[in-house]
């Protein structure tokens, strides 16, 4: 479904959804188990995201990327998408959100 969101939002030519379907198949892809196909499509979202300076989806794409990185077991990997993610939601004024993401990463080390 969420595969078919983002193709309809490119289709169209609407970048700000297509980030947004990108980010939630990133999502679905990592709950499914398939790791590079959700990195892949976090790193769409990502892309998308900075090209509209809009800092809160960044802080997001971040964040499931994070995820993602954890799920394959990638401590340092988790730590500085966090890291990156937190500067992006203080950029999107965000506090709670650049504090979790802070506290995240101090929690790796």
């Amino acid at each position: 479904m969420a595969g078919a969101a983002r193709e309809a939002a490119h289709r169209a030519g609407d970048r700000r959804r297509e980030a947004i379907a990108s980010n939630n198949l990133g999502i679905a892809l990592r709950k499914a188990g398939r790791v590079a196909e959700a990195v892949e499509a976090h790193g769409k979202a990502l892309h998308i995201h900075e090209e509209f300076d809009d800092w809160y989806g960044v802080g997001q794409a971040l964040h499931n990327l994070a995820r993602t990185h954890e799920t394959a077991r990638r401590p340092d990997d988790v730590r500085a998408c966090l890291l990156r993610a937190a500067d992006a939601f203080t950029r999107a004024n965000a506090p709670t959100e650049a504090a979790q993401s802070r506290a995240w990463a101090a929690e790796l080390g």
